[in-house]
């Protein structure tokens, strides 16, 4: 599968706290949109029109209007800002299908930049009118180890009037691109050295707010989770069966799910540690499967454990490697059972607070949502 891993890096306008600039990714079995909204001036006014603006375009594609539609909608209700005092933001918004076709929309934002084949150029803009203004359109194919770069005007009016008459421009910027490329650096690294770029050109000041971001499609590190038993006993053989066929790791968790894992695929369940305690629980080795341990317990624990610095899961103890290995995964599959074990609704648990299985992985999706991560649900 293929994977489009965003890297973004944002330097603030001298003098100023906050930076006017906004830049939102979101990741669904469908798409990655990318959205990069520029408001109007710098300081803490721009930067709520830039979020104001970026969380609209984000709304609209949730509620299904087309990429298109939605961006010449914001695009036309910005003419009321020319008029009146009302925020504006310029934006690039991309989206990225699964299979790396791709469409960006600009409105008042640089064109963005492709990278194929290790060479950075700029993509041609399209422009057709959103009312009384005009957006302009681009797209392309994003085939493994390519990039595309969305920036603001930050980054391509970088050096106005000091020896660019309108700043470097798009061009410029792929031909600073294409020059640290050949120094050997890798796209993850281009962010940060755009905005850094951007204010050398400017005499060493940061004169605007800069914001560069880069989508670079890459082979997916993905793993996949099983837990809990189906609804019902004859579920049993496909939810195996999907759950073997999923590439890359696979964890289950859950000791009736690891028993059902066990007598379809006629492999032994063997004891590989005992636990010591709730904290450590016990673990299990199957052939074909990275890690087995407890269900509900142990989900209550990587849920809690989420959003920790990784470099702290010292202990070793399966909610941790579980942690580590969702962390550094692109794209997570859950296969759960919707059979209810009403040992989790007994009052012990209750009172130890741990969640019922459902209710924990629903905030374990959430919180890995947030992280960027592509999540992917089955329910048997």
């Amino acid at each position: 599968m293929k994977f489009f891993e965003d890297v973004v890096c944002q330097s603030i306008k001298n003098g100023k706290i906050v930076c006017g600039d906004a830049y939102i990714v979101e990741r669904t079995p469908d798409c990655t949109i990318a959205i990069l909204c520029d408001g109007i001036g710098s300081g803490v006014y721009a930067n709520i029109a830039a979020i104001s603006c970026a969380s609209r375009l984000l709304e609209l594609f949730r509620s299904g209007v087309s990429q298109g539609a939605a961006c010449e909608m914001v695009a036309e209700s910005m003419h009321r800002a020319r008029r009146e005092s009302v925020p504006f933001s310029a934006f690039s918004a991309a989206r990225i299908l699964p299979d790396g076709q791709f469409a960006v929309y600009s409105y008042e934002a640089p064109p963005p930049v492709i990278i194929k084949n290790g060479t950075a150029g700029v993509l041609k803009l399209r422009f057709s009118p959103a009312g009384y203004e005009q957006i302009g359109a681009s797209n392309g194919v994003l085939n493994l180890g390519d990039s595309l770069v969305l920036c603001s005007d930050g980054v391509t009016q970088a050096g106005l009037g000091r020896g660019f008459t309108f700043g470097i421009g798009a061009e410029g910027l792929a031909e600073y691109i294409n020059y640290i490329l050949n120094l050997g650096a890798s796209p993850d690294a281009l962010p940060e050295k755009i905005c850094a770029m951007a204010a050398q050109v400017s005499g060493g000041r940061r004169e605007d707010d800069a914001t560069a971001a880069v989508l670079t499609c890459r082979n997916a590190r993905e793993i996949t989770m099983l837990s809990g038993p189906p609804s019902l006993r004859s579920k049993n053989r496909a939810f195996v069966e999907r759950f073997m066929a999923a590439p890359g790791a696979r964890v289950v968790c859950g000791s009736t799910t690891a028993e059902i894992l066990s007598r379809e695929l006629g492999r032994e369940v063997r004891l590989k540690s005992a636990g010591t305690s709730m904290g450590n629980p016990p673990e299990y080795l199957m052939d074909g499967i990275d890690l087995i341990t407890e269900g509900a317990v142990v989900l209550n624990q990587i849920n809690n454990l989420l959003g920790e610095n990784p470099d702290r899961f010292v202990g070793g103890t399966p909610a941790e490697r579980v942690c580590a290995m969702l962390c550094n995964a692109d794209v997570i599959r859950f296969i759960v059972g919707r059979s209810v074990n009403d040992a989790h609704t007994e009052l012990l648990f209750k009172q130890l607070g741990i969640r019922p299985r459902d209710a924990a992985i629903r905030l374990m999706i959430k919180k890995l949502r947030e992280m960027g991560k592509l999540i992917l649900e089955e329910y048997y």
